[in-house]
């Protein structure tokens, strides 16, 4: 062999070491960015779809209720019992499937694709953008909602929507939650969550 081919032959020998190298020591959080973005994807994915065909309880599963019980009360939740935040968390369950659920099955009876923006994750939470494709009655409609999710033992779990800039849960709380505690306060909570699942659980019947 001559000079040369040796050369070029320990240049290329150097050169894929030094690639093995950096790839040893690339930061896991670059790596692991990428699986939590098709994770993240995966949940709401799996959450879309369990609502579009009724499978309400596989749906429910990609929720979690408790986080959205405290980002609902804040700090207010800890003035709760433990058999009353209980409740509350059980309530909110009851009230999405019968109801949130209902309207989203409408909306995604129509739905054509779903498009993501890389998610943006900081610690426990995350937060990524869907462009929601609907084609109904030939005419095309574009719904951008953005997506809160909480990590909870190693799985992605949805907790708020935000649609034009506004917070589902925010909205709820600054417009029924805070007025409640501020009239009545835990109880006045207690007995609105109490009269809508009952309501809501009369309708199912």
């Amino acid at each position: 062999m001559s000079y040369m081919g040796v050369n070029m032959k320990n240049t290329l020998y150097l050169l894929t070491a030094f690639i093995n190298v950096i790839l040893l020591f690339m930061p896991a959080s670059i790596q692991a960015s990428n699986s939590d973005d098709i994770a993240i994807q995966k949940t709401i994915k799996s959450l879309i779809g369990s609502i579009r065909y009724g499978k309400d309880t596989s749906a429910a599963k990609k929720i979690s209720f408790a986080d959205m019980a405290h980002e609902l009360l804040q700090d207010d939740f800890n003035k709760f019992t433990a058999n009353e935040q209980k409740e509350i968390i059980s309530g909110l369950e009851t009230i999405i499937k019968a109801i949130s659920f209902a309207k989203g099955r409408e909306m995604f009876k129509y739905l054509d694709a779903m498009l993501f923006t890389p998610a943006k994750i900081e610690a426990e939470h995350a937060r990524i953008k869907s462009t929601v494709v609907i084609h109904r009655n030939l005419k095309k409609t574009e719904i951008v909602l953005e997506w809160v999710l909480v990590k909870q033992k190693g799985s992605w779990k949805v907790i708020d929507t935000i649609m034009l800039g506004e917070s589902t849960l925010k909205g709820l709380r600054d417009e029924q939650v805070k007025p409640l505690l501020e009239q009545g306060g835990t109880q006045a909570v207690l007995k609105a969550l109490r009269d809508k699942v009952a309501e809501v659980s009369q309708k199912e019947k």
